[in-house]
């Protein structure tokens, strides 16, 4: 069976052997339906953290079932010990009708997914402009409500403002990654980078995403009183983000 896998050498080398196990017991538990395996996100690029970040895995199947769901049970199970998540369960004909409500989504698998086994699924989709744009201002002004409500409830936790802050800048990196697609330029793998490229092409203080960023990553840390003013400060950039997205 491991024969029957490919592109190996394209994903982080710290999980090629449990990607491989994922993937042998995936196609054990489902057979003939698997069209595709595919790794995406951080585990195909720089800023994967080895026993740290998660594995993400789509897998393109004839039908989705009830069956197939409790075939994958004891699988999804044994990944989550191994920081795979649940598998993205996807059939050609969910992708191909979902491209108008999920443009985000299914360009950030085009543009990191590693087809490990199968079919190549994602190369060739296209992406809507209009509904890429209404995606990325729906997102961002919902995050901004999920910010300020999420911190009405943390915010007199410990270390609740500094949660607030790594939660919904994670969230959002897709979303900047969006946006910079919709000023014709190609997004960078690395954080840091989406949020430079952000920055210079949307006219932002990028520094404040950056210090989360660097928070979160343990390379700085926010205390908890410095967390308040960065959030402040957070969410007056969302908020220009948000209206300068309204405007492409």
């Amino acid at each position: 069976m491991t024969g029957d896998l490919k592109n190996l050498d394209r994903i982080n080398s710290s999980i090629t052997k449990v990607v491989v196990e994922y993937c042998e017991r995936i196609i054990s538990s489902v057979g003939a339906e698997v069209r595709s395996i595919a790794v995406y996100g951080s585990a195909t690029g720089p800023d994967y953290i080895p026993k740290h970040s998660n594995i993400n895995i789509t897998v393109v199947v004839e039908e989705i079932s009830h069956n197939t769901l409790r075939s994958l049970l004891e699988t999804v199970r044994w990944g989550l010990k191994r920081k795979i998540v649940p598998p993205l369960l996807l059939t050609e004909d969910y992708i191909l009708s979902s491209l108008d409500v999920f443009p985000i989504e299914f360009s950030e698998i085009k543009d990191t997914a590693v087809i490990v086994y199968g079919e190549d699924f994602f190369g060739s989709l296209k992406m809507d402009p209009g509904h890429l744009r209404l995606e990325c201002e729906s997102q961002l002004k919902a995050a901004l409500l999920r910010t300020r409500q999420a911190y009405l409830e943390l915010g007199l936790t410990k270390k609740g403002a500094e949660r607030v802050l790594h939660t919904s800048l994670t969230s959002l990196i897709p979303v900047m990654r969006g946006l910079l697609r919709l000023k014709g330029i190609e997004p960078p793998r690395r954080k840091a980078d989406v949020i430079m490229a952000l920055g210079e092409a949307f006219g932002l203080d990028g520094s404040v995403f950056i210090a989360i960023l660097q928070d979160k990553a343990g390379d700085e840390k926010i205390g908890d009183k410095e967390a308040h003013v960065v959030l402040g400060r957070y969410i007056e950039q969302l908020e220009r983000l948000a209206e300068k997205s309204n405007q492409l």
